[in-house]
């Protein structure tokens, strides 16, 4: 293949701009160690390796604590079109000197909302700092299970800069044989226009008003008294104690449909990605 485009994404001082010049072997991009955010906009660079033209494109990092998510994802959507004509592959890069922590699943989720369901597709999770792990790199892994989780889901899997004379070239053949296993497909802007879309319609989706909410705990727990005297009445075997094991069967029933009926509808609510989100975590 004479032509391979890459996209850097992650949070703030994870080091996208370091991990794009070890890449192209060539101070290109402002890189910096800092908590606050470097690259205000994306950058494309390009260099000749291995007689292959390798296209990289850095991004303004997520989680910043000076801009919002909303603003930050108009610029990073920005890097579709200077990959044109897509990306062939997402770079999520992460830094072992950290944990895979809520913030990092919340980005994760940011990325996924964004570039829509098949994000996962064209993404693999590049880690920082390798040669600072006091374990090997699988038990690293395996040992933070939402962390396990996002790099099964990756099909491009992970890969490790630790200094070593080889961690270039074997990066670039890893994206170079899945690309081809792959028949040459990217990541394109019609995908990203789905995304978009699908996004905007679970935003403006109406949550289902008061009433209806109310109807549906209404009906939930009037269907688990029924069934709570029902079975209490029969442990009764029609004895006196049959009736008072139908009244405490029918508060249990009611009291645990309630509960049950709250659970979902909070899940609900929290969970509004439907099929534009990966929900990784």
């Amino acid at each position: 293949m004479s032509l391979l485009r890459i996209v850097l994404l992650g949070k703030v001082g994870d080091g996208r701009s370091f991990s794009g010049n070890t890449i192209l072997g060539d101070e290109l991009f402002h890189s910096k160690p800092s908590l606050s955010a470097v690259t205000q906009k994306c950058q494309k660079e390009m260099k000749k390796i291995n007689n292959q033209n390798v296209v990289v494109v850095d991004t303004p990092g997520l989680l910043s604590t000076d801009k919002t998510e909303a603003q930050i994802m108009k610029k990073i959507k920005k890097s579709i079109n200077l990959a044109k004509p897509g990306p062939h592959v997402f770079l999520i890069v992460l830094t072992v000197e950290d944990d895979y922590t809520k913030k990092e699943e919340d980005m994760v989720k940011s990325i996924c909302a964004t570039f829509g369901k098949n994000t996962m597709d064209y993404t693999m999770v590049l880690f920082n700092y390798g040669e600072e792990l006091e374990v090997p790199i699988e038990e690293y892994i395996r040992d933070q299970k939402k962390l396990n989780k996002l790099i099964g889901s990756c099909e491009y899997g992970y890969h490790v800069f630790d200094k070593r004379p080889e961690q270039v070239p074997e990066l670039l053949k890893k994206i170079n044989d899945k690309v081809q296993e792959a028949g040459g497909r990217y990541y394109t802007a019609e995908m990203l226009q789905e995304a978009e879309t699908a996004l905007q319609q679970v935003q403006n989706a109406p949550e289902g008003g008061t009433q209806s909410k109310l109807a549906a705990i209404q009906t939930a727990v009037l269907s688990g008294m029924v069934v709570g005297c029902l079975f209490g009445y029969l442990a009764g075997e029609g004895q006196i104690t049959s009736t008072i094991g139908a009244a405490l069967g029918a508060v249990g029933g009611g009291l645990l449909c309630l509960a049950v009926a709250g659970i979902v509808i909070l899940a609900k609510k929290k969970c509004k990605c439907s099929k534009t989100c990966c929900c990784l975590v």
